[in-house]
């Protein structure tokens, strides 16, 4: 039977780690992969503007994350929600609930150096609401592969 994970992405550099772990969980298991973002929408005098990211900039992640788990042999779809500012951690839920997840998985978004807080509000949200897993994949350790600069490879 198959079974349904939830990959919580946003347009941060962490979300290839979850990526990964999700990639090796879901492949093992034969368990399919919805990929969601999340739009953030804050609603005022101004009319309702998009806070989150820039336009289509989740879409282009979460798209790119499905093509890199169904390379990898993951069956994987996009989910595109909206939600009000301050709600993603319930739209998480509420998106889990109705694919039928059995766990939620989300990238580590905090820098610091607080060794008991890996994670930021939404996964700490999600933690105490969730009656699901919730798997908090901490970024990678290894430092982001950087092109050098031109001027400097041209003097190599």
């Amino acid at each position: 039977m198959t079974k349904t994970i939830v990959l919580a992405v946003d347009t941060t550099s962490h979300v290839a780690s979850a990526a990964e772990v999700t990639a090796d969980l879901a492949a093992r298991a034969g368990d399919r992969v919805i990929v969601l973002h999340v739009h953030e929408f804050a609603v005022g005098r101004f009319g309702r503007i998009q806070v989150d990211c820039i336009e289509n900039e989740g879409e282009r992640v979460a798209d790119e994350i499905v093509r890199r788990l169904r390379d990898a042999g993951v069956t994987a779809t996009t989910e595109i929600r909206k939600t009000p500012v301050g709600h993603i951690a319930r739209t998480i839920m509420a998106t889990a609930d109705e694919v039928g997840a059995w766990m939620i998985i989300l990238g580590s978004t905090t820098a610091h150096d607080v060794p008991r807080l890996p994670f930021g509000s939404t996964s700490l949200r999600l933690l105490h609401m969730s009656d699901k897993p919730v798997l908090i994949v901490p970024r990678s350790q290894e430092a982001p592969s950087v092109p050098e600069p031109a001027a400097a490879t041209a003097s190599s």
